[in-house]
This record gives C-alpha cells, structure tokens and sequence, in this order.
C-alpha cells in the first residue's frame, strides 16, 4: 500500500509541475495604437505547466506576464492577468499578417489585450 502511495505521489509532482526554459535575449517591440512605440532588447523568460504555456518579458524594468492555456485552446491569452489575442507581425516591416503562416515567412508573434493597452511582439535571437 505504502509503495502504491508512493508511486502516486511521484506520478502526481511529474504531472503538476512547472518548468521554465533558459531566459534567452530576444527583441521586443511595444505599440500604442497601433503604431511602434518601442523597440528594444528584452529577456525573454518562457516556461510551462499547470494547463498553460507562458512567456516573461522583460523590456528594462517592465515585466509583461503572457499566458497561453493549452488544456483550453478556445481560452484566449492573457496578459498580466487581462484577456487579450494572438496575432503576427512582418518581421521586416511590422505590418500585421492575416492568415496561416507561409513556409519560409519571417515574422513576430505578437500578443495584444482587447482593450488595447498592451500591445507587444517578440522575438528570440
């Protein structure tokens, strides 16, 4: 019995447990508006667990907080807790792209809250 318990308890923490990646240099870029606001390098700290993929970036002082569930894909994002929407910028141009990627397309995800206040890309270097 003690040896059941045990294996749940294991099975259970390797299931429940978060896992961080390395923090990577990225570039980030900020919109108001819609137009660029900012552009500047950023520590770009992703990581999963508990149902959801999330992302950190750091631009300077601020920290952004971007989830992504994955146990509930029809939940949108979030942003410091605000729901908010995927989408994708050109890389080179910063226009925003509307349908499937395109193989060998060079673009920047891009998170934004439905109020529009926070409105970022990134990318890793």
């Amino acid at each position: 019995m003690k040896r059941r318990l045990a294996l749940l308890a294991l099975l259970t923490l390797g299931v429940a447990s978060a896992r961080p990646n390395p923090d990577r240099l990225g570039l980030c870029y900020v919109f108001t508006a819609g137009k660029l606001s900012l552009r500047a390098p950023c520590v770009v700290s992703p990581g999963y667990g508990a149902g959801a993929q999330y992302v950190a970036l750091t631009i300077g002082t601020r920290q952004y907080d971007v989830e992504f569930p994955n146990l509930r894909p029809d939940q949108p994002p979030t942003i410091d807790g605000r729901a908010a929407l995927s989408y994708r910028r050109d890389a080179s141009f910063l226009e925003i792209l509307k349908g499937r990627p395109v193989e060998g397309e060079e673009y920047l995800d891009c998170v934004k809250t439905r109020d529009g206040k926070a409105d970022l890309c990134y990318t890793v270097l």
